[in-house]
């Protein structure tokens, strides 16, 4: 911990040289620096992961309200005629006036030192206080119990027990919780104007929520019908495997990689869409089902940041293997059907960051960020979205888990979920893209529904998980929409007034890129968090921070920097510290390979240790299956590799050719290599 702190420390000094020559005639860094010091002398590592982010998200308040209001640790102001912070002064100087009022004429560069102080150590990875997890474990607890009840039978084997989904709509029972646009009229409590004002907003939400029906009417009906077993079918004579797998995390039964395809159950709601015959074995095997009994996920608690930890949630091994067909086919509906990548691209937020910065110029678009989007996501709103297309909504249904198992709280116990599925679940974040795809583009459209007026919404409306870019005007329905269905807009990192704009990882201000790197370690104690700092060294170089980036860099164990290549920022291929005067590899051992015949250089690089497992009888045969094949990448039945750790060595690589030229012994090494080359 105490590490962790210093090396900080050790990079805010680099990054005041970056300032200091980028300012040379600002004043004050030097105390600034020293009162750092002091802090986390007294503080720890909670000033620069805690106090500093506190500070930064009182800058983007102020940067969209065009005010700057102080309030909590380190908000102390310079006197009572200067109003900002007296901690880096001169900087806040540069964006907001003395009277905390934000500049016409805002000094992008000081605006981007500030937020890179700030934000410096927010990311760090470290453990929470158990009172922090404790109440996590309680808010989310609390969610749970807040949500609607579903309509259909989501707790049975069945979905559809007489009654469908098509006689359900958004509309239905949100009287009880729309509020206004602004959020500030309670519709059961006024009286005179505003209960007229807010039977407006009312009847104003609830349109809303129809075209948001229309929408997703359109979207999911476009959606190919879902047959498991036939795609598997068509999918395995492609050579893409049958399309269902495990994924690498853990499952609430505790079971190896390796383990994960002798099925310990197989409930009999899986039955109905997936059945065992045709999906957990493969042909000429005597294996029976398994248990019919449905065990709980497992709530689990991985670190985050130091504010609060990250509660995701461990599936069943049969659910999570039929998730990922579920997600799979998903991610191919969507893509045939034109919705991906012109309004959802699960692969690339490249798109998104464009719109971002854009949109902070010309203020046409909003971000939205959402607060604990997955646990507010209910089964209500999801059976409403999907219901006109039954056979998702039954796959949806059958590869959900009911109950949860809290392995974080004092008091242990189970939870029956009301809530559609929470993190780690596969089929979580397709799901939540597309419900919130069709409230961006209900809350969006402007006239009656159809796919023209949808194709018109495109570069404008992108969905990436809980991060949504929507047109200026659709944002204040957009939040009133969210609020009758239960889901909250996280109004701190929402931005439509300003020309601050946030979003997938990017921050634009007035078309200008000012995203501060925020790693998520800094001491290099081990192979992956070496690779970890030598990745955020690179990272503040190409942010032009040469002071910080030398400064980390200088922590790096001096055996492992004589290792690394120096590697051009323009070139591809190679891993090592970036430069922009070229590549470099001077400093490295050199040898001819006779067997290769190539020139090569020993470099540091991260080597992972496989452990290899002799596999036999059918579940070794399923997973054989399930793989893609190529005639380059053949299938293996009988083995399977696991990493068993990742550890930094050195290796031998081929010549990177670009760094040849710097002097005559590299310049005769062109000759020979040339000479051996086409001899």
């Amino acid at each position: 911990m105490n590490s962790q702190v210093n090396v900080l420390l050790h990079v805010a000094r680099g990054l005041c040289k970056d300032v200091q020559a980028a300012y040379p005639a600002l004043k004050g860094l030097s105390l600034d620096l020293d009162r750092l010091a002091l802090y986390c002398q007294t503080r720890g590592l909670g000033v620069f992961s805690l106090d500093l982010p506190h500070l930064d998200s009182l800058l983007v308040q102020g940067l969209e309200s065009g005010r700057l209001d102080l309030a909590g640790p380190l908000s102390k102001r310079v006197s009572a005629r200067i109003r900002v912070p007296r901690f880096f002064s001169g900087l806040w100087l540069r964006v907001f006036d003395r009277d905390a009022c934000l500049k016409s004429d805002v000094d992008i560069t000081a605006l981007f030192f500030l937020r890179q102080f700030l934000r410096l150590g927010k990311n760090i990875e470290v453990e929470c206080s158990h009172q922090r997890i404790i109440t996590a474990a309680k808010e989310y607890t609390d969610v749970e119990r807040s949500l609607r009840s579903p309509t259909l039978r989501w707790d049975l084997d069945r979905l559809y027990y007489g009654e469908g989904p098509t006689n359900h709509h958004l509309g239905d029972g949100c009287f009880d919780s729309i509020a206004d646009p602004e959020g500030s009229l309670q519709f059961h409590q006024e009286t005179g104007e505003k209960k007229e004002e807010a039977f407006k907003a009312r009847w104003l939400t609830r349109s809303i929520l129809y075209k948001v029906q229309q929408v997703a009417d359109l979207i999911i009906g476009s959606l190919e019908h879902y047959n498991p077993t036939l795609l598997s079918e068509a999918q395995e004579s492609d050579s893409r495997g049958t399309g269902f797998k495990h994924g690498l995390g853990a499952v609430s039964e505790r079971m190896k990689n390796w383990e994960k395809s002798q099925f310990q159950f197989w409930p009999d709601k899986l039955q109905h869409e997936y059945p065992f015959e045709l999906v957990g074995k493969t042909a000429g095997s005597n294996q029976v089902r398994p248990s019919r009994h449905e065990g709980p996920s497992r709530l689990m608690c991985v670190p985050k940041t130091a504010k609060g930890p990250r509660l995701i949630a461990s599936e069943p091994t049969a659910h999570m293997y039929c998730q990922q067909h579920l997600w799979g086919f998903l991610r191919e509906s969507l893509y045939k059907s034109g919705i991906s990548p012109g309004f959802i691209d699960f692969t690339d937020q490249g798109a998104s960051s464009d719109l971002v910065l854009a949109s902070s110029l010309d203020r046409k678009l909003a971000t939205v960020d959402l607060s604990s989007a997955s646990d507010r996501l209910s089964c209500w709103t999801v059976e409403r979205i999907f219901r006109s297309s039954t056979s998702i909504l039954s796959a949806l249904h059958a590869t959900r888990t009911r109950y949860i198992r809290d392995d974080v709280s004092d008091v242990k116990g189970f939870l029956k979920l009301k809530k559609f599925a929470s993190q780690g679940t596969a089929t979580t974040f397709p799901v939540q893209s597309i419900v919130f795809l069709c409230i961006a583009l209900g809350c969006s459209i402007q006239g009656a529904v159809n796919w023209r007026s949808i194709r018109k919404l495109r570069n404008q409306v992108r969905v990436y998980g809980d991060d949504i870019i929507v047109p200026a005007h659709g944002y204040a329905r957009l939040v009133s929409v969210m609020d009758a269905l239960q889901l909250k807009v996280n109004l701190a990192k929402s931005f439509v007034n300003g020309q601050f704009r946030e979003s997938c990882g990017t921050d634009g201000y007035k078309g200008c890129c000012i995203t501060p790197v925020s790693p998520k370690t800094l001491v290099a104690d081990g192979p992956a968090s070496c690779q970890a700092v030598v990745d955020t060294t690179n990272n503040l170089h190409s942010k032009g921070l040469w002071h910080a980036s030398q400064h980390l860099e200088s922590t790096i164990p001096l055996r492992l920097r004589r290792g690394l290549r120096v590697v051009a920022s323009n070139e591809a291929g190679f891993v090592g510290l970036t430069s922009l005067c070229g590549s470099d590899e001077r400093h490295l051992k050199k040898r001819w390979n006779t067997r290769l015949h190539r020139y090569e250089v020993r470099v540091h690089r991260l080597v992972a240790v496989a452990r290899s497992r002799d596999r036999q009888g059918y579940p070794a045969l399923l997973d054989f299956f399930s793989k893609k094949y190529s005639y380059f990448n053949p299938r293996v039945v009988s083995e399977y590799r696991d990493i068993r750790r990742i550890r930094m060595d050195s290796a031998w690589e081929p010549v990177n050719y670009h760094a040849l030229g710097h002097d005559r012994e590299i310049q005769e090494w062109r000759r020979i290599f040339e000479r051996h080359a086409y001899a």
